[in-house]
């Protein structure tokens, strides 16, 4: 073989090994190009699921657990409750989800148990609220009257409502006023509800804290999953 053969054949095996490299670096390269693109297209759908489950649940439901049975035999102590969020207004026999400050005690009152709403508690950790602001706390109950409403619990155990005596299906225990709280006959203003727990004996509600404004009405009911069905 000549000398001129043999250097050719060199550059050739060269070439080829050049050109072997290149084409693994350019592999290599749309490799990695490939894993990057699926690392931002899995943080992009991340964080859009995140910006949805957000919405979702922030702002159009939202789901809480029952704290105790003020709506037994409805809605029973620890059963997960989906409510909306995005009513502006409500009508009797809504049933509705409630955060309100309660300043009074409710301790001589049979249902004692209150779920904390946790953003408060988290508020109240980091030192942003004041001591000295009542506590807020969630309750569940129905609406049963709405503003221009004059409402009125008699001692005779019944609720009257713009004068007429209320029958009410499935409630199955009696009106107690809750003497030395609210004040009858009470008128609502504008965006204020009467609430009532189902339990009416008992239950903390209106006739304890009395009338709701809306803006402390988180949303309605709409389902609920009975815990002893999970």
């Amino acid at each position: 073989m000549s000398a001129d053969t043999a250097s050719a054949s060199m550059d050739t095996a060269a070439g080829e090994e050049a050109a072997a490299a290149s084409a693994r670096e350019l592999a290599l390269r749309k490799r990695r190009r490939r894993r990057i693109r699926a690392v931002r297209s899995f943080l992009v759908r991340l964080v859009l699921l995140a910006v949805v489950v957000y919405v979702l649940f922030f702002h159009v439901v939202g789901l809480t657990s029952a704290p105790n049975g003020d709506m037994y035999p409805r809605v029973d102590a620890g059963d997960l409750v989906l409510f909306y969020r995005l009513d502006s207004s409500w009508k009797a026999q809504d049933i509705v989800v409630i955060d309100k400050a309660v300043r009074e005690d409710y301790s001589a009152l049979p249902r004692v148990k209150r779920q904390k709403v946790w953003w408060r508690s988290a508020l109240d950790w980091l030192g942003f609220v004041d001591p000295d602001d009542p506590p807020v706390t969630r309750f569940i109950g129905r609406v049963v009257a709405a503003p221009g409403d004059t409402v009125e619990v008699t001692d005779s155990q019944r609720l009257i409502i713009n004068g007429n005596a209320m029958i009410e299906s499935g409630i199955f225990y009696p009106t107690n006023a809750y003497a030395g709280y609210t004040e009858y006959p009470v008128t609502l203003g504008e965006n204020e509800y009467f609430i009532l727990a189902d339990f009416r004996n008992g239950g903390v509600d209106s006739r304890f804290y009395g009338p709701v404004n809306a803006e402390e009405i988180q949303g309605t009911v709409i389902t609920i999953l009975r815990r002893n069905n999970l």
